[in-house]
């Protein structure tokens, strides 16, 4: 039998940063879904591997690219 691990990132904010975000993730293989709340864009991304140490690279990765974003939106 094979395991799979998930892990799900959910975020919530300004609409234009939250497409970048739902782009950058999907360019990385990962299922993401934008939905509209009060606070703002929420955004949540499903990261899905079968081997746990390669999730949280895989992880690690967007948060980091998610972080870039950020930044760059924020100025």
């Amino acid at each position: 039998m094979t395991e799979t691990h998930t892990m799900s990132v959910r975020w919530v904010g300004d609409g234009v940063l939250a497409e970048a975000m739902a782009a950058v993730a999907s360019e990385q293989g990962h299922l993401a879904s934008l939905s509209q709340e009060e606070e703002g864009v929420s955004l949540t991304v499903e990261v899905v591997d079968h081997d746990l140490q390669t999730l949280r690279d895989r992880v690690d990765v967007l948060l980091v690219a998610f972080s870039a974003l950020e930044e760059q939106h924020n100025g």
